[in-house]
C-alpha cells in the first residue's frame, strides 16, 4: 500500500471515529498532529509536484507531502545520498527507462544536488578552468564575509556554518558589477543539461556551490561517483581530485574553494583559475 493511500485511509478512519455521536463515546480521544500523520514537508519543497495536504490543516503550506507524478507521496528516503534526479523531476535509486538524468543527490536534508558534469565558461559541459572573478575585485554587496576565523583554513572538515548558501551567494554575485567579469558564477547560471524537461533545471536554476555544499559533496564523493559510474552512457565527469570553486568570499580580493583530492578549504585570489561545477535544489 503506497504512502498516500494508507494516509487517506488513517485520515478516513479518523473522521469515521469523531463522527459518532456523544452516547456512543466512551472516552475523550486526542487527535494526531499533522507532523504526526507523516505531513513533515513543505509546499516550497514539492516544486511543480502535486501537493497532498492534511486533513486537518488544509490551507498549512507547511505540512503537507509532495506527490510524484505517480500518484505516490514522496517518502524520503527516496532523496537518499547518490540517488538520481531526473530531467522530469523523478528522483530515483535506479536507472529508469525513457528518463534523462540530470543530477546527483549529495544533501537530502537540503535538497540539492549536484551536476552530471564540471562546466566550462560558457555554461556548457566540459572540463575547464576558470576565474572567480576578473577586471576588478569587491567585498561583494549581499554575500557574507568568511575569514578564517569563521573557515578555518586547511584539511579540516568541521561544519561549515558561514556563507552556506550557494543560490542567496549566486544571485548577490550576479547582481553586482563590482567584480568585473564572475566567470564562476555566470557559467553556473547559463548551465542547462540535456534532458531537462521542467522549470526546476532550466538555465537561472542552477548555481555556485558555497563551500559547505562542495564540503558534502567530497564526504559523499565515494557514492555520488558510484551513481556517475553507473551514467556513463551519459555525458558525465566524476568528481575529480581538483580544486573547486565556491560562491563563499572571504573579502574583497579572496573567495573560498575546495580541494577534492584531500579535503582541504582554501582562500584563493579570485583570479586563480580552478574547476566549477554547478548544484541545483530539486
Amino acid at each position: 500500500m503506497s504512502i498516500r493511500s494508507r494516509l487517506f485511509r488513517r485520515a478516513a478512519l479518523l473522521m469515521v471515529a469523531f463522527s459518532l455521536n456523544d452516547a456512543q463515546a466512551t472516552t475523550c480521544a486526542v487527535l494526531p498532529t499533522c507532523q504526526q500523520m507523516g505531513y513533515t514537508m513543505k509546499k516550497a519543497d514539492c516544486g511543480e509536484k502535486p501537493v497532498l495536504r492534511c486533513p486537518f490543516a488544509l490551507s498549512d503550506d507547511n505540512q503537507v507531502f509532495c506527490v510524484r507524478s505517480n500518484g505516490a507521496a514522496d517518502e524520503e528516503k527516496v532523496e537518499d545520498i547518490g540517488a538520481i534526479v531526473y530531467g522530469d523531476g523523478t528522483v530515483s535509486k535506479e536507472l529508469i527507462s525513457g528518463k534523462t538524468p540530470i543530477g546527483i543527490v549529495f544533501d537530502a536534508v537540503n535538497r540539492l544536488a549536484v551536476a552530471l558534469t564540471d562546466i566550462k565558461e560558457d555554461g556548457a559541459a566540459g572540463t575547464e578552468r576558470m576565474f572567480w572573478a576578473y577586471g576588478s575585485s569587491c567585498d561583494t554587496p549581499g554575500v557574507q564575509n568568511c575569514t578564517t576565523t569563521e573557515i578555518s583554513e586547511g584539511t579540516n572538515l568541521t561544519p561549515i556554518t558561514c556563507g552556506v548558501d550557494g543560490r542567496l551567494n549566486t544571485n548577490a554575485i550576479l547582481a553586482s558589477s563590482c567584480n568585473g567579469t564572475t566567470y564562476a558564477a555566470n557559467a553556473t547560471n547559463n548551465y542547462q543539461p540535456s534532458g531537462c524537461a521542467k522549470d526546476f533545471c532550466k538555465k537561472t536554476k542552477w548555481f555556485l556551490p558555497s563551500l559547505r555544499d562542495l564540503q558534502n559533496i567530497y564526504l559523499q564523493r565515494t557514492q555520488i561517483n558510484a551513481s556517475l559510474t553507473l551514467l556513463k552512457a551519459y555525458s558525465v565527469t566524476i568528481v575529480n581530485d581538483a580544486y573547486y570553486w565556491s560562491s563563499t568570499e572571504m573579502d574583497r580580493i579572496y573567495a573560498w574553494s575546495f580541494n577534492m583530492s584531500n579535503g582541504g578549504r582554501y582562500k584563493n585570489d579570485k583570479y586563480y583559475d580552478t574547476e566549477v561545477r554547478p548544484v541545483l535544489k530539486f
